[in-house]
C-alpha cells in the first residue's frame, strides 16, 4: 500500500510541476508582451517556454561550489515566478476543458482513451530505474555531479553527451527523488502527445488529432522512452513540434518575441543532444524560407546559440572540442584514444556505411538497423503505410512547407550521420501528423481510401497497446507493490547484483579510496568508484596502460585500492591486469557469485557469474 501511495503521490508532483513549469513559461511570455490567442498553444508554448528556462536556471546552479543547493535555489526561483501566472493558467486549463467536453460523443472517448495511456505510461515511469544507457550514464553522470561537483569525467566519458535536457534529471535527483527525474521525463512524452494533437488539428479536425496523439504514445519507440529508458530525448520530440509552429507563427507575427520563441524552440533541440543540432538547423532553414528577413534570421539564430550553446561551450572548455570526441581527431590528434573513439562511432551507427536507397528510405521511417536490431528502434509502419496519401495532399502553405524541411531534412541528416531509427523519434510527432492530416484531407474516392487507413491506423494502435502491457507489466507491478523493489531490480536492471555484491563489500566513504569498475551500469552503486571500462572510458586507454608503473600511477592518482573483476576483465586490458595478479599487485579479497541476465534481458535467461574484489597492494 505504502508503495502504490509514493507511486501516486510522485505522479501527482509530476502533474503539480508541470502547471509550475507551464507557469513559469506564462510568466515569461506575459513579461516579453507576446499575446497568443489559441488558449492549446498558448499553454503548449508556456509549458515549452517555462521547461527551457528551468534547465537553464539549472544550468546555472550547477556552476556554484555546492551543486545541490546551488540547483535547489534555481528551483526556488523557477516556483516564485511561476506563482504569478498560475491563475491565467488554471483560467485557461479550465476554458480548455470545458472545450473538449464540447466535442463530439467519439472525440471525447478518444480523450479519455488518451489520458487512460498516459496514466498507465505515468504508472509505468514510477517504476525504479532499469535502462541501460540511464543506468549507465543518463542518471550516473548527474549523481556523480552531485557527489562530486562539476569537473569533468574523463573515466565516465559518456557524461560529455549529456545536454540540456539531462538538467530536469539533475534537478529531480538534488530535490532527492528519482521518482520525479523519472516523471519529469515522462512528462516530456505526455506533453509532445498533447503537441502532436495540436499539430494534427492544424490540417484535420474531428477525431484524426486524437489518433496521431494516440498513435505517438502506442509507438514501441515512443513508450520505451516515455516509460523505462530513463532518457531525456524525448524532450526533443516536444520541442521540435513547438519549433514547427513557433516558425508558422512567427511568419504571421512581425513581433520579435515570436522570433525569440522560435529560435528558443530550436535552442532547446540543439542542446538536448548532438543530432539536434541537424533539427535546429532545419528549423533555421524553414525560418530562413518562410520569412526571407536577415534581420530576423539573425535574432533566430542568437537565440538559439543562447538557449543551447551551453552543453558545447561546457565540452569546449573542458576537452577542446564542443562535440567530444568527434571532431577531437582533426582538432588534437595526440589526445584521441583511438580505442574509445572507434567505441563510440559504432555504438551511434557513425561508422556505418549507407547506400543512396537506405537514405531514401529513411524519411519514411522504413529502413532496419540491422546492427541495433530491437524493438526499441521500431517506429511502426504508419508513416510508410500512408505516405501516398500524405504527399498527394501536400499543399503550398506555410505549415506544409516548414513541416517537410524539417521532417525531410533531418531525417537524412540523421540517416547520412548516424543511420540509427531511433534516433528519429524526435520527427515522429511531425510525421504522424502529416500523415493523419494527409488522410484526412484525401478526396479522390474517400470512403475506401478512408476505411482503409483508419483500418490500419486502429490496427497499429491495438497492436501498440499490446506491445506497451507486455513491455511495461513488471514496471506495473513494482509500482503497485505488487513486487518489491529488491526483486524487480535483481530481474529487470543490468548489473544490480554485481552492484549489490560490491556495495556489502567495500566502504561507502570517498577518504577510504575507491573501486575501478570495468561493468557498464554503475547508478546502483553505492561505493566511490572509477570506471574502466575503455569501451567507455576515454581516460582508459590501452594503448597507454602498458606498464606496472603506468597502472601503479593510476591507481595512486585516482586513489583506487580495489579492482572488481566481473566475471573477466575488458579483453584489452585482461593481459595486464592479469599480469598485475600474478606479480600480486592485486591481491583477491573478496569473491563469489552473483546472477545475472545472460543475453538480451528480455530473453530472461539469467545465469550465475563470477564476481572478484581485488585489492591494490601499495
Amino acid at each position: 500500500m505504502m508503495t502504490l501511495f509514493a507511486t501516486l503521490a510522485g505522479l501527482s508532483a509530476v502533474l503539480v510541476s508541470a502547471f509550475l513549469f507551464a507557469a513559469l513559461g506564462r510568466f515569461l511570455l506575459d513579461k516579453a508582451r507576446f499575446p497568443i490567442e489559441n488558449r492549446v498553444d498558448r499553454w503548449l508554448a508556456s509549458i515549452a517556454i517555462g521547461v527551457v528556462s528551468f534547465e537553464l536556471l539549472v544550468s546555472l546552479g550547477e556552476l556554484v561550489p555546492d551543486v545541490r543547493a546551488g540547483v535547489l535555489c534555481a528551483g526556488v526561483i523557477a516556483g516564485a515566478l511561476a506563482f504569478f501566472s498560475i491563475s491565467p493558467l488554471l483560467r485557461d486549463t479550465r476554458e480548455i476543458i470545458r472545450r473538449i467536453m464540447d466535442f463530439t460523443a467519439l472525440e471525447r472517448w478518444l480523450a479519455l482513451a488518451l489520458g487512460s495511456v498516459l496514466f498507465l505510461e505515468g504508472f509505468a515511469a514510477m517504476a525504479p530505474l532499469t535502462g541501460s544507457d540511464a543506468l549507465h550514464y543518463h542518471f550516473v553522470a548527474p549523481l556523480l555531479i552531485l557527489r562530486d561537483g562539476f569537473h569533468p569525467n574523463w573515466f565516465l566519458s559518456h557524461s560529455f553527451f549529456t545536454g540540456l535536457s539531462h538538467q530536469l534529471i539533475l534537478a529531480g535527483l538534488a530535490a532527492g527523488s528519482e521518482k520525479l527525474a523519472l516523471g519529469w521525463l515522462f512528462l516530456g512524452g505526455a506533453v509532445t502527445s498533447l503537441a502532436t494533437a495540436h499539430l494534427t488539428r492544424q490540417w484535420a479536425s474531428a477525431f484524426w488529432p486524437w489518433l496521431a496523439a494516440l498513435a505517438f504514445l502506442l509507438t514501441p519507440v515512443a513508450f520505451w522512452q516515455i516509460t523505462t529508458a530513463g532518457a531525456p530525448d524525448i524532450w526533443m520530440a516536444f520541442f521540435v513540434t513547438m519549433g514547427v509552429l513557433s516558425v508558422v507563427r512567427a511568419r504571421g507575427n512581425p513581433c520579435f518575441s515570436a522570433t525569440v520563441l522560435a529560435g528558443v524552440m530550436a535552442g532547446a533541440v540543439a542542446g538536448a543532444k548532438y543530432t539536434g543540432l541537424f533539427l535546429a538547423a532545419c528549423l533555421f532553414a524553414a525560418f530562413i524560407w518562410e520569412l526571407r528577413s536577415m534581420h530576423r534570421a539573425v535574432i533566430f539564430f542568437a537565440s538559439a546559440t543562447v538557449t543551447g550553446g551551453w552543453p558545447y561551450l561546457r565540452n569546449w572548455v573542458w576537452s577542446g572540442d564542443p562535440v567530444f570526441p568527434f571532431l577531437m581527431r582533426h582538432l588534437e590528434p595526440a589526445r584521441v584514444n583511438t580505442y574509445a573513439l572507434a567505441s563510440y562511432l559504432a555504438d551511434t551507427g557513425a561508422s556505418t556505411p549507407r547506400t543512396p536507397w537506405q537514405i531514401v528510405r529513411f524519411p519514411l521511417f522504413a529502413a532496419v538497423d540491422h546492427i541495433h536490431l530491437g524493438f526499441w528502434q521500431f517506429l511502426g509502419p504508419l508513416i510508410l503505410c500512408l505516405a501516398p496519401l500524405t504527399f498527394l495532399e501536400v499543399r503550398n502553405t506555410p505549415l506544409w512547407r516548414v513541416a517537410l524541411i524539417v521532417w525531410l531534412g533531418g531525417t537524412v541528416g540523421i540517416g547520412l550521420t548516424s543511420g540509427m531509427m531511433r534516433f528519429l523519434l524526435p520527427l515522429l510527432p511531425i510525421a504522424l501528423a502529416a500523415s493523419m492530416g494527409g488522410v484526412a484531407q484525401f478526396r479522390v474516392r474517400p470512403r475506401a481510401v478512408r476505411i482503409t487507413a483508419l483500418l490500419s491506423i486502429v490496427s497499429f494502435l491495438f497492436f501498440g497497446l499490446g506491445g506497451l502491457a507486455l513491455y511495461d507489466r513488471n514496471s506495473w507491478a513494482v509500482s503497485a507493490g505488487l513486487i518489491s523493489r529488491e526483486e524487480y531490480l535483481r530481474e529487470r536492471a543490468p548489473d544490480y547484483a554485481r552492484s549489490e555484491f560490491v556495495n556489502h563489500y567495500l566502504p561507502g566513504n570517498e577518504s577510504e579510496g575507491r573501486a575501478l569498475i570495468f561493468f557498464r551500469h554503475v547508478y546502483y552503486l553505492r561505493a566511490p568508484f572509477v570506471y574502466g571500462n575503455p569501451d567507455a572510458s576515454w581516460a582508459m586507454n590501452p594503448s597507454e596502460l602498458q606498464t606496472d608503473a603506468v597502472w601503479r600511477s593510476l591507481f595512486h592518482s585516482q586513489r583506487i585500492r580495489w579492482v572488481v573483476r566481473t566475471p573477466e576483465y575488458p579483453e584489452p586490458l585482461s593481459a595486464e591486469l592479469e599480469r598485475l595478479e600474478s606479480e600480486n599487485i592485486l591481491v583477491p579479497c573478496a569473491a563469489g557469485k552473483v546472477e545475472e541476465s545472460a543475453g538480451n534481458r528480455i530473453g530472461g535467461i539469467r545465469e550465475l557469474q563470477s564476481i572478484t574484489i581485488l585489492c591494490v597492494r601499495q
